[in-house]
This record gives structure tokens, sequence and C-alpha cells, in this order.
């Protein structure tokens, strides 16, 4: 073998490792000066291109400390033992961009010291004016619900999964009622009720975890375990405002309805 076939296999063995390493492409012989070329740029695309890429950076360094942020807050909030303070901390996060379109908090109605807690989905327009939960058309539909079986807004707990009014009165999204759901379990956790009534899908998603419609789960009793170890019985059951939507279903809320006057009686 002469040299320069000894030469030709030495670049072919070349190749093959550069192959081997994932090379995909030839390298100019020619010079290429990429700063020169860089300043050949016109200052006006230039620039357009570092706006561009500007916001998106800003944007995800902003995502980041929120979420840094709320991971701080959540711990925080561990902390709340009372009502008092479990207010003041919902009233002093803004991880939830619903509270920018919101009115107020809608934080609670009725007796905290009830056996019995009702968790409704979020407030309507006349709950996010008056900044008391289940107000509304709906609110009076669940005080007849109420008074059906002897209990009234002075026998009973009521607050929602999420404090703030949607806009257009629109259904919680799921991470807006991931977001909020360390908020509610400690509201549970301090009112600590005997039975809890998680009315509508929304609420009942955020209580139980329930995958699919609410009525292949409403009227079905659960246990409810706390991060405490404490174990809560609950029931998902109907929203008054699906109701009035759709009154042929009023049967089966109220079959809910005795059931919870049943479970009530045996407390």
């Amino acid at each position: 073998m002469n040299d320069n076939e000894k030469k030709l296999n030495e670049l072919i063995d070349i190749l093959k490792w550069q192959i081997d390493m994932g090379a995909d492409s030839v390298i100019e012989e020619k010079k290429n000066n990429l700063f020169l070329k860089r300043e050949k740029i016109d200052k006006t695309q230039k620039s357009e291109e570092l706006f561009l890429e500007m916001p998106q950076k800003i944007e995800a360094n902003e995502v980041h400390v929120k979420h840094k942020k709320n991971e701080l807050y959540f711990k925080i909030l561990k902390n709340c033992s009372t009502l008092g303070m479990l207010k003041d901390a919902m009233l002093k996060f803004d991880g939830c961009d619903l509270k920018k379109t919101a009115t107020q908090l809608v934080f609670a109605d009725g007796n905290p010291s009830s056996e019995i807690m009702l968790v409704g989905e979020a407030p309507g327009a006349e709950e996010d004016r008056q900044g008391i939960p289940f107000c509304g058309a709906s609110g009076q539909l669940l005080d007849k619900m109420l008074a059906s079986i002897n209990l009234d807004r002075n026998s009973v707990y009521i607050t929602n999964v999420i404090p703030w009014r949607p806009p257009g009165n629109r259904t919680p999204t799921e991470n807006e009622i991931s977001l909020m759901k360390p908020f509610l379990m400690k509201h549970i956790e301090i009112v600590m009720p005997k039975i809890l009534v998680a009315i509508g899908g929304s609420s009942a998603k955020a209580v139980l975890d329930i995958k699919g419609g609410i009525l292949r789960h409403r009227g079905v009793w659960s246990e409810l375990e706390l991060d405490n170890g404490k174990k809560i019985s609950t029931i998902p059951t109907l929203h008054p405002a699906y109701l009035m939507r759709a009154p042929n279903q009023k049967k089966l809320a109220w079959e809910d309805l005795k059931s919870i006057r049943s479970r009530l009686s045996l407390l």
C-alpha cells in the first residue's frame, strides 16, 4: 500500500468516526467570520429580534418567581390555625389571577361551629358584589333545599373552592382549582365538620378528586382524609344553579338531602 492509499484510508476512518459521533454536515474550508457577518445585520432588524426575545425571557422568569412565591406561601398556610388567619392569608395571596378581575374575596357564611359544611364552586355576580357565598338566585334555591331538611344558614357553614368570581361566571379551570385547593383543605381542617357536602362538579373534583361528571358520583358517601389524619363523611350533590337549568333533576337532589338528613340524625 502506497502513501496515497494510506492517507485515503486514514481520511475514510476519520469520516466514519465523525459520523459515529453524530456529525451530519461538512465544515466549510473557507473561513467564516461570524462576528463580521453579525455586524452587517440591519440595526433595525437586530433591535426587533432583541425586543421579541426579551419578553419571553422576562415572562419565563416571572412564572418561575411566581411559582416559588406560591410554594413559600403554601408553607406559611400550614401554620394558619384560625379562620381569621386563613382569611388574612387569602387576602394577601396574589398567586391566583382571578383576584385581579374580582371585586372582592368571598370567604364564607354561616356558623363555623356547625357539624355540616357546604362547599360550592365559585362566587357569581351577586356573591362578588356582596362578598357572601350563595346569596344570588342559586343561593335562594339552596336556602329552600336546606329548609326542606330543617336547616338554615345559622345551622350550616358555607364556603367555595374558589374565593374569587371567575369572569362571566365561567366554570373554574383545573389549574385554578388545583391552585386554591390547599386553602380549601386548610379551611376544612380548621372548621372540622362532621359532614361535608360538595356542591357541584368543581367542588367534588377539588374535595374528592373524582373523575367524570357529578351525576355519576352524586349521592355517594365517602371519607375525606385530611393531612392531620382525621376523616370526614363527604357527599357530592348537584349545584342549585344546575337544578335551575334542569329542574327535572331536583328529585335526585332531594334524595341527596334525605341522605344528609339521615346522616345528621346519627350524630
